[in-house]
């Protein structure tokens, strides 16, 4: 239905790729994996043979887990190292830097200090010409800052999103779209 009404890019959220093949029959654009294509061994070919974009994004962990125990020596330079590994890896696979978009996982694996590292430095995570993504609406870490429960983020939402696009964002996920 998304389709018939707009042209506007539409990304399916999914770890599997028989999920991704029916969205992207349907006209989905971009394959949004939070896994980083590493779940499904099919995810790659997918994404290789449909010519669809791809959200290469980091989490640490699994989502049952993520948030147990995030560890990091240094949480940017690893994340950074991660997404150079998966550029590579995908390159490898078929799939072009210029399909390609980066995202480091904020809340996906990470304190709060983790996420507040990654938003500072944004712009050591994406090879040149590779947009970086983040998701910053309503996530805990607003709430931990300013002790609002979800359905009050929004002022937090906007104010990361902003920092996230100052220190080179080129893409905001967001609930609140307008």
């Amino acid at each position: 239905k998304i389709r018939e009404q707009s042209d506007i890019p539409v990304s399916i959220d999914t770890t599997k790729s028989a999920v991704a093949r029916r969205a992207l029959e349907a006209g989905a654009d971009i394959i949004n994996d939070i896994s980083a294509l590493e779940s499904d061994p099919e995810m790659a070919g997918l994404a290789a043979e449909s010519g669809a974009g791809v959200i290469l994004m980091h989490m640490q962990g699994t989502p049952g887990d993520m948030q147990k125990h995030p560890t990091y020596t240094d949480v940017v330079a690893e994340i950074e190292a991660f997404l150079k590994e998966r550029l590579a890896w995908l390159h490898q696979n078929g799939i072009p830097h210029d399909r390609v978009i980066v995202d480091p996982g904020i809340g996906f694996g990470k304190r709060l200090e983790h996420n507040l590292a990654l938003l500072r430095a944004l712009d050591r995570l994406a090879a040149p010409g590779i947009p970086v993504l983040v998701g910053v609406s309503r996530k805990s870490l607003i709430g931990m800052i300013t002790g609002r429960p979800v359905d009050g983020r929004l002022a937090g939402s906007v104010a990361l999103a902003a920092l996230g696009v100052w220190h080179g964002a080129a893409i905001v996920r967001t609930h609140d779209v307008a």
